[in-house]
């Protein structure tokens, strides 16, 4: 017998966006400050991309959970990984 996981569906909502991002803990060692500045721009991409504006800061890739805080929930990403400065897929 075969179980049916079933894929999360695609953030549309600034709100669920939102509560996504503060799912992610911060990692240890890492400072709480800059993790909040990390999910306070992961929520402003969210929102560019929601409301079909483009982002107008620039992303560098510090940590592995901020590039997967820019990924619905089944993996889509809602920035193309060459936008991000020093990304590199393992």
């Amino acid at each position: 017998m075969s179980f049916i996981t079933p894929t999360p569906l695609p953030i549309r909502d600034l709100n669920v966006a939102r509560h996504y991002i503060q799912t992610f803990p911060c990692p240890e060692g890492f400072s709480t400050f800059a993790w909040r500045q990390l999910q306070h721009t992961a929520l402003s991409v969210w929102n560019a991309y929601l409301t079909g504006s483009a982002y107008r800061g620039s992303l560098h890739f510090c940590r592995p959970e901020f590039y997967n805080m820019l990924l619905h929930p089944n993996g889509e990403a809602i920035v193309p990984a060459g936008q991000i400065r020093g990304y590199r897929a393992a």
